[in-house]
Order: structure tokens, then sequence, then C-alpha cells
């Protein structure tokens, strides 16, 4: 009876989720929300969409848009050095002078202003915000994204390892079965046929711990990866679900098309291709520009009637330019920018359309996927009802090793499926909160 203590006492486990990790040198608990917690300091896509993030804010600025004065400061110096004749009128001889040196110096501080260019930098200043904010949605449609990967990889750690489990308590009734062969072999009561018949059983469980083993391990490390977290780490998991139970359908799909973070991307890419139409057309205007500039020059000869020549003061001077014509090069890009916005447009239309149809989806899958769930529980109770009798019957003779053998299976079979179906639920509703724009708060 004491066989049958053990399995009750596992299958059990199933309805409250409190296996224990099968990792002996694991120490650390990690639950889901920490896993969340230290994927979003350390995951390498969010470091990359955050760095772009931080580019698109330096961007930001009235300075990039060309809405501010430019101040430039200059300064040199030549020196030459030559052999100079010279003949002057009024002069019989000319004039003739080795090694002549000449030297000049200039220092100038001049600033540039833009007053109209057809309103081009005030939309490229626009434009230079909606990217800002582009940038930022970007990094919020990764950090769902991110949220989403943990959730699944997590989840895949928690399913493999009660799969694992599941294998060593099958291959330690297996054993048990075994040596009860083995012994009524000696007594006479068995033949060596149930005795081959439990070792090849026994050989058959070890096979799936080993394979399962190998996926539990494999699964901490894709975990470890989104986490960003060095690949060798192990830790124990908290295996316990809930599901919400306030998800509505029209609320989910009312939502998506409110806050989708890729929905809201392409909103956002139609609003700057919009822009690039104004910031093209001001090319056709007349650019009107202003410069002053305070400046230093002199000159120093050795030769010539001038030996040294210097200038100090300000000059200003206001210029307009206005493109005639360009060989139509300005139409052209008028159009395409158009064309461009009209992609865009269209682009839009067509992620709105596919956004309420996933958030449609996900909701259908993820309502089948929790009846799945209790279909799954209300077979886990009948599974295990047959093996309990099945091993009360198989104790006293009453059913062969083989019906034993049957009954085992099947309910390892069916808890490894209601563990499996449990998860995915669990997934599909981070999928929905996703798709919903919810996952985030």
């Amino acid at each position: 009876m004491k066989t049958k203590h053990i399995v009750l006492a596992l299958f059990s486990c199933l309805y409250i989720a409190s296996f224990a990790q099968v990792t002996p040198d694991s120490t650390e608990q990690l639950s889901l929300s920490k896993a969340v917690e230290i994927a979003l300091v350390n995951n390498y896509d969010i470091k990359i969409a955050t760095a772009e993030r931080e580019k698109a804010k330096n961007n930001n600025s009235i300075g990039n848009a060309g809405l501010l004065p430019s101040l430039s400061v200059s300064g040199g110096t030549d020196y030459s050095k030559n052999d100079t004749k010279m003949e002057i009128i009024g002069q019989d001889e000319p004039i003739e002078v080795d090694d002549a040196k000449s030297m000049s110096y200039n220092a100038n501080a001049r600033i540039d202003y833009t007053f109209f260019d057809g309103f081009g930098n005030i939309y490229t200043y626009k434009k230079l915000k909606s990217s800002d904010n582009l940038q930022e949605t970007v990094l919020r449609q990764q950090t769902e994204t991110t949220i989403v990967q943990v959730a699944e990889r997590y989840y895949q750690v928690c399913r493999t390892q009660q799969n694992l489990h599941l294998a060593k308590e099958s291959m330690r009734i297996s054993k048990e079965r075994l040596q009860k062969a083995i012994d009524q072999k000696s007594y006479g009561q068995a033949n060596q046929l149930d005795v081959l018949n439990a070792e090849v059983d026994m050989n058959n469980d070890s096979t799936t711990v080993l394979e399962t083993e190998q996926a539990f391990i494999q699964s901490i490390k894709d975990l470890n990866l989104v986490m960003g977290v060095p690949i060798q780490n192990l830790y124990e998991v908290d295996k316990t679900i809930n599901y919400r139970d306030d998800l509505k359908a029209d609320e989910i799909i009312t939502a998506a098309l409110l806050n989708n973070s890729r929905l809201v991307v392409q909103q956002q890419q139609e609003k700057i291709s919009n822009l690039d139409v104004k910031i093209t057309n001001a090319a056709k205007y007349p650019t009107l520009s202003a410069y002053g500039q305070y400046g230093y020059n002199r000159q120093d000869n050795d030769a010539g009637q001038l030996l040294y020549n210097e200038n100090i003061g300000t000059s200003a001077g206001v210029s307009l330019k206005f493109n005639v014509f360009n060989g139509r090069q300005q139409s052209t890009r008028e159009k395409n920018a158009k064309l461009d916005y009209i992609g865009q447009q269209e682009r839009t239309y067509q992620v709105k359309s596919e956004i309420e149809r996933d958030a449609s989806n996900a909701y259908t899958d993820y309502i089948y996927k929790r009846k799945i769930v209790e279909l799954q529980e209300s077979s886990m109770a009948q599974a295990r009802l047959n093996f309990e009798q099945t091993q009360e019957m198989f104790q006293i003779g009453r059913v062969t090793s083989i019906e034993f053998r049957a009954a085992q299976q099947n309910l390892l079979n069916v808890a490894a499926q209601f563990n499996d179906a449990q998860y995915k639920a669990k997934v599909a509703e981070f999928y929905l909160l996703q798709l919903s724009g919810q996952l985030i708060q």
C-alpha cells in the first residue's frame, strides 16, 4: 500500500501546484513578477529600444529643427616668404626685395539665422517631437513583447519541471513494480515474462526521465536568455496559476483599437508621413535669411607700397533665395511624399483591421483554452480514480501488470495534458492583454 500512498500524494500535488524544485543545487525562488522585473532591466532588446528612445529624445529640440540661430567663430593666419621684384609707375628702377615676408591674420564671429523657409523648420520640429513619441511607443511595444516572452518561457519551465517530476515518480513506481515481480517470481507467483515486462517499462520510464530533464534544462536556459542573466543560473519557480475572470470580448476589442501598441506605432508613422509632405512642400517657398559678422583682419608686407593693412568692424546682410526651376525635382519629391502618406494611411486601415481580428481571435482562443483546462481537470479526476482502483486490484492480483501499466500511463498522460493546458491558457491570457494594450497596466 506504500506505493498507492506515494502516487496519491503525487497527483494531489497537481491540483495545488506545489511540486518541489527537482534541481538539487537550486536555492533561489523565482516568481513570474520577479522574472519580469529582472528582464525589464537586463533584456537586450529592451536595452536597444531604450537607446533608440534616448536618441530620439536628444534629437527633439528646436535647435535640430533649425529654429535657433547658428553662431560660428573662425580665425587663422598665413605666412609667405618670396623674392619680390616690383616696377612702380614714376620710378625708373624696379624694386627688388629678397626673402620678402608677408603675414596675414584674421578672426571673425558670425551669426546666421533663417527667418522663413516655408515653415519647413516648424514642421521639422513637429516631426522630431513625433519621432520622439514614436520611439517611446516602440519602447513600450518592446516591453510588452518581452513580458509575454518571459511569461512563455517561465511557464515552459513550470511545465517541464512538473513533467520531470511526473516522469521520476513514474519511474519510481515502475522500479517498485519490477521489484515486486522479482519477489513474486522467487515465490513462484510470477513468471519471467512478468519480470521482463516490468523491466522494459522501467527502462522506458528512465528514458523519459532523461528526455524530460533535458527539456527542463533547456527551458531554464531559454528563460535566462530572455531575462538577460547568466545562462547557467538555476532556481525554483512558483507554479501557482490564477486566471482573470473580468475579461470581456467587446471591452477587449475596444481597448485594442485604442491602446494596441502596434496600432499606435502605425498611427504615429502616418502622422510623420504627413509632416514629411509639409516639409517637402516648404521647399517651393522662398527662403529669407540674414547674417551678422564681427571681424578683424590684418596683413603685414616687407615689400610693396602697402606695408600693412588692418580692418576691424561689423558687417551684416540679408539674402532671399527662391528656387525657380530645378528640373522638376521639387514636383517629383512632392508627388512621392504624398504617395508615401497615402500608403501609410492604407497601412493604418490594414493594421486596424488586423488588430480587431487578432483581438477577437485571441479572446476566443483564451475562452476555449479555459474550457479545455476544465475538461482536463475533470479527466484528471477520472484518471486518478481509475488508477487508484486498478492499483488496489493489482495489489491483490485481480488485474495483470499490463493493465496496471496501462492505468499508470493513462494517469501520467492525462496529468501532463492537464499541466500543458493550464499553462497554455495562462500564456493566452498574457497575449490577450498585450493585444488590448493592458499588459503593462
